[in-house]
């Protein structure tokens, strides 16, 4: 089982994306981001290839060896970067197309995380949708500590104390 986040679209439906490490995004990395449609690292993927094989071949030619296992290693990590952060990446641009993330959940497919999804927002819209239910009250929370400390709140369900609304500077 892994973890899905769903990701719904009010016209283009909903769309699954895996969490954690992804193995295509590590073996093909720039390949993988502009079959995604993540074009500024596909080109940053790219572009630190060419120019870490570019280093690695100009330590050989210079015999400088720390340059060429510095460029191998800059070369080991550009697939590391893109396998970690690859599904965040996904998520990032589905958020920017409008997109809304509408639940994570843990399912064996993509395909099961939306019926999964589907499912719990077809429940929800029934609970909220029942005219015998009451209304749920929400949450109040005050705009500061003083709601709590001297009970001025609008919603507070303690009684002011009796010095509270004494006036001490007047005489009796």
């Amino acid at each position: 089982m892994q973890v899905f986040r769903v990701y719904r679209h009010k016209v283009k439906g909903y769309k699954a994306v895996p969490m954690g490490f992804s193995i295509s995004a590590f073996i093909t990395s720039f390949i993988w981001a502009a079959s995604n449609s993540l074009w500024g690292k596909a080109f940053l993927l790219f572009f630190g290839f060419i120019l870490m094989g570019a280093a690695a071949a100009g330590g050989v030619a210079l015999k400088f060896p720390m340059l060429s296992l510095s460029a191998i290693a800059g070369v080991a990590v550009l697939p590391l970067w893109a396998g970690m952060q690859g599904q965040q990446w996904v998520c990032d641009r589905l958020e920017s197309h409008g997109y809304a993330l509408t639940k994570r959940i843990t399912a064996s497919s993509a395909n099961n995380a939306i019926a999964a999804a589907k499912r719990s927002e077809d429940r929800h819209k029934e609970a909220s949708t029942e005219k015998n239910a009451p209304p749920r009250p929400a949450a109040t929370f005050g705009k500061d500590f003083r709601d709590v400390r001297d009970n001025v709140a609008a919603n507070s369900n303690q009684p002011p104390p009796r010095e509270f609304n004494a006036k001490p500077w007047k005489r009796r």
